[in-house]
């Protein structure tokens, strides 16, 4: 199969063999202070490239190489390798082909192809416009305490590491260290929503900005107020089922800077502020709730998307009310994104509930941390309920971490996306089948 019949499969083998490297380099003796099995070395190259932020081995297993290695993977992770490729080719004047464009497009999630270039352009100045205000600004609080050297680095780490949603953290307790400072977590929560909100998103806000555009498309208006939606929904939950547990005996404004982090941090960054391990079971179901729907579509972040969700939603509403169409801000929705939105919805469920069977049943695991882990996984988020500084995939077996590994890869290039790479058909016939009925 030709390239430009299916791209998809140049992206799936793009990022396999991006992690491969980064494996490779992992499994370096200078790139760790002690041995790194293979297993091991694939699940965090996997981990990084993906944007996920689940560790078998702790961050302070690895040298400054090894760190940078990270970071780098990370980097082009997040903005997909075909990003940084086509990046470091316009940099040296070299003009993109036909087959880059379409490479791009695909990795990108954008809709056009005569535009691609500029609009690449724009998100690249923008991404990394985000990472370096959002390390300047950390600096301001690290620097003072670790030095400047020290400081420079852990500020642009962790920049960079939130923009992407990756949620991986020098610090051994992720960001509990800071849970009440202010500065770190808006900025920590801006560079996660930024990087998360989609750039199709951040892009068509920047045109309508300066007036190229006279108007945002439903896709942008889904995404922002469905996000919000999410975003304080899950803010005002978390507060309330954890007001007598790990928010207890704190001050209203601690508490709701805990809740409104973990909210934030929940749709793919992998973050946290608190110990998860100590919350109430209804609040771990409310994050896997959570991280299952995740960021939006064209971002760094992962999940079934907050379109794809609002799509089901609406849809399960106007059927129950007898509408013939799905309508959102006086605009329909294509029947097609409603169909597909269902199948993206009912693949991951399937995916996540095979894997926490197959995960429970050969790690012995309690069964409500084994689907956290796996829908951490699948929807890249990073967070785990582990009383360790790795996360719960740390104590599983090679098998296990595999499982793990398998979940990672699928959600970042997306269940549909790889599902269509692998089983995409080569021809459709042209003819109709006569109906039958089946009843439900």
């Amino acid at each position: 199969m030709t390239i430009t019949k299916n791209p998809l499969k140049a992206i799936v083998l793009g990022f396999l063999s991006v992690i491969v490297l980064g494996s490779v380099l992992l499994l370096l003796p200078f790139a760790s202070k002690g041995t790194t099995s293979l297993v091991d070395a694939l699940f965090t190259s996997t981990s990084a490239v993906c944007v996920t932020g689940l560790i078998t081995l702790p961050m302070s297993h690895f040298t400054l190489f090894g760190q940078i290695v990270i970071l780098a993977l990370i980097q082009v992770g997040g903005f997909g390798y075909m990003s940084m490729t086509s990046f470091v080719m316009i940099a040296f004047k070299r003009k993109l082909t036909y087959k880059d464009k379409l490479l791009l497009k695909e990795a990108l999630n954008y809709p056009e192809m005569h535009s691609i270039t500029s609009f690449f352009r724009r998100i690249m100045i923008f991404g990394l416009l985000c990472e370096f205000v959002g390390a300047v600004v950390l600096m301001v609080v690290f620097v003072p305490k670790m030095g400047l050297l020290d400081g420079f680095y852990y500020a642009v780490f962790h920049s960079i590491s939130a923009f992407n949603n990756a949620g991986f953290s020098l610090f051994a307790d992720s960001l509990v260290g800071y849970k009440y400072n202010v500065l770190v977590n808006f900025t920590i929560m801006s560079l996660i929503v930024l990087g998360g909100i989609g750039f199709i998103v951040l892009d068509e806000l920047f045109l309508y900005r300066r007036g190229n555009i006279g108007y945002l498309s439903l896709h942008t208006k889904v995404v922002l107020s469905f996000t919000a939606f999410l975003i304080v929904g899950g803010a005002v939950l978390i507060f309330l089922l954890e007001r007598d547990g790990i928010l207890a005996h704190n001050s209203f404004f601690k508490d709701a800077l805990v809740s409104l982090f973990q909210s934030i941090t929940t749709r793919t960054a992998g973050f946290n502020t608190v110990d998860l391990s100590y919350m109430h079971n209804s609040t771990i179901f409310l994050f896997v709730i959570l991280m299952f729907i995740g960021a939006s579509p064209g971002g760094t972040g992962g999940g079934i998307k907050t379109t794809t969700a609002f799509v089901v939603l609406k849809a399960i509403y106007s059927y129950i009310r007898g509408e013939r169409d799905v309508d959102a801000f006086k605009r329909k929705v294509p029947d097609e994104v409603v169909y597909k939105s269902f199948v993206v919805l009912s693949l991951s469920f399937i995916v996540v509930s095979l894997s926490s069977f197959i995960l429970s049943d050969i790690e012995n695991v309690n069964f409500l941390r084994v689907l956290f882990e796996s829908v951490s996984a699948i929807s890249t988020v990073g967070l785990s309920i582990s009383n360790t500084n790795v996360s719960l995939s740390g104590s599983f077996d090679d098998l296990g971490k595999i499982v793990i590994i398998v979940l990672m890869f699928v959600g970042r290039i997306g269940l549909f996306s790889f599902s269509v790479a692998l089983f995409r058909k080569k021809s459709t016939r042209n003819y109709r089948l006569a109906e039958g009925r089946i009843f439900v």
